[in-house]
């Protein structure tokens, strides 16, 4: 496994200020609105609530148990049936009997009466050493359930990671956008107290509350986009849906990943590959059995049987048998049309479909891991960028309140540059989140994200 560390990288905030009687100090990783008295979820309670109770990977934790189940010498044909039998009958018949010695038995109402009863004993000894085949089939199947398992809660934990996540970035967005109803509602204050005075317009101070009624639809709209995030998380956490909590204030990001070392990670420990490696030792085990198809059954059989007749219907009045037997039968298809033989063809095209299909596999994994690292590099270098573009639109807008309070710079020109400044803080928060998704994939894709999550 390779090495993983975690680094945080965030954004942060000067502070930003209109002149006047507030001094806006808020910032994007700090103060979550509404959020007294909530209980605090982080990602890792998150990632084993999960797991322990996420619904899907409970049906596949009971299906590998089925699997585990059915993993017996039993099952496998390598132990014999033991089984019992017993009757009774009773019947009042007419009965005429004539026999070749001239002795004749003549019953209008003969009664009779049969008990039977036994112990049976039927085993396999030899069946072309399928028996030996069904184990390891059983074995295989077993490893696959658990594999199943694994492939559950790696696509379960990279989904409750991504949602996770989702929430984190929609509550700073909530906080980017609070600032701006902020910064809109001091420019309304200052509008409306020029207009008072006849320093402006009146027309300057609707265009404030205009862009302050805008600004407020906004953060509404964000905060229900933040409420259904938080609802996606429970759902996946099998948790009530209405339940609130809060979450991190920080997106960790892995700096330290190494394309080279996930492409020998992802060979050796990628489920995907792992469960295609499975399914091509099931087609291997297939011939097997299609090969043992051609020798003969051999079979042991034994048991004891009692048996006792009474009737007036015959001459024997009374019959009672009772003993042990034991024996051995042999079966041999000598000819079946040569459709053994067809079974064996097919299965050795199958062992090299399979081996072609995993070689693809490998292939599509592998051009899938460079993609999404490819977009991981990138979305790094945007980090930088967007961190630099934040810096320089804050200062802008410290320029910028200035410039509006001393009358220099126009209410038009004062709501492009807040615009500026809500542009570059999603873009950079949308840049942060992107690269966690890259980066859980790439965990994902190469193996990691389980030895990652601590499991």
């Amino acid at each position: 496994m390779i090495p993983l560390q975690k680094k945080c990288i965030q954004t942060g905030i000067n502070h930003l200020h209109l002149p006047g009687i507030i001094y806006v100090i808020l910032s994007l990783f700090i103060g979550i609105h509404g959020s007294v008295g909530q209980p605090f979820l982080s990602l890792d309670d998150a990632m084993k609530t999960g797991l322990e109770n996420n619904f899907g990977i409970r049906i596949m934790r009971n299906e590998a148990t089925i699997a585990t189940n059915n993993d017996t010498p039993g099952n496998a044909g390598f132990l014999p049936e033991i089984s019992i039998s017993g009757g009774y009958e009773t019947s009042v018949k007419h009965s005429d009997i004539k026999v070749i010695s001239g002795m004749e038995l003549d019953e209008n109402a003969a009664s009779s009466n049969w008990v039977d009863a036994g112990v049976f004993l039927n085993w396999t000894l030899f069946d072309g050493m399928n028996m030996f085949v069904n184990r390891d089939r059983l074995v295989t199947l077993e490893q696959m359930g658990e594999l199943e398992v694994r492939i559950t809660m790696e696509k379960t934990l990279s989904r409750i990671i991504i949602v996770y996540h989702d929430i984190v970035r929609n509550q700073m967005m909530e906080n980017v956008l609070r600032e701006q109803v902020e910064l809109s509602r001091e420019r309304t204050r200052i509008a409306e107290t020029r207009s008072s005075i006849g320093a402006a317009s009146e027309l300057e101070y609707l265009r404030a509350q205009v862009d302050l009624n805008a600004d407020e639809s906004a953060l509404i709209q964000q905060q229900a986009f933040t409420e259904n995030a938080r609802i996606a998380l429970n759902e996946l956490l099998a948790m009530d849906i209405s339940l609130t909590f809060q979450v991190e204030d920080t997106i960790l990001l892995q700096e330290n990943l190494d394309i080279q070392a996930l492409n020998v990670t992802c060979l050796a420990q990628n489920t995907e590959i792992q469960q295609e490696k499975y399914k091509s030792e099931l087609d291997r085990l297939d011939l097997k059995s299609y090969e043992g198809a051609r020798y003969p059954v051999l079979s042991l059989y034994s048991g004891y049987n009692f048996m006792e007749n009474e009737t007036e219907a015959s001459f024997i009045e009374y019959n009672r048998q009772l003993g042990p037997y034991v024996g051995l039968s042999l079966q041999f298809t000598l000819f079946d049309g040569m459709n053994r033989h067809r079974e064996v063809q097919n299965a050795r095209i199958q062992i090299e479909n399979a081996e072609l299909s995993q070689q693809e596999l490998e292939l599509a994994v592998l051009s899938r891991l460079g993609q999404h690292f490819n977009q991981y590099k990138s979305e790094l270098s945007v980090i930088d960028l967007e961190n630099h573009n934040l810096s320089l639109a804050e200062k802008n807008m410290d320029i910028a309140g200035e410039s509006y309070r001393i009358g220099s710079l126009s209410s038009i020109d004062l709501r492009e540059i807040q615009e500026n400044l809500l542009e570059a803080h999603s873009r950079l928060i949308t840049a942060l989140f992107r690269v966690k998704v890259q980066e859980t994939e790439l965990l994902r894709l190469s193996g990691n994200l389980l030895p990652w999550a601590g499991i």
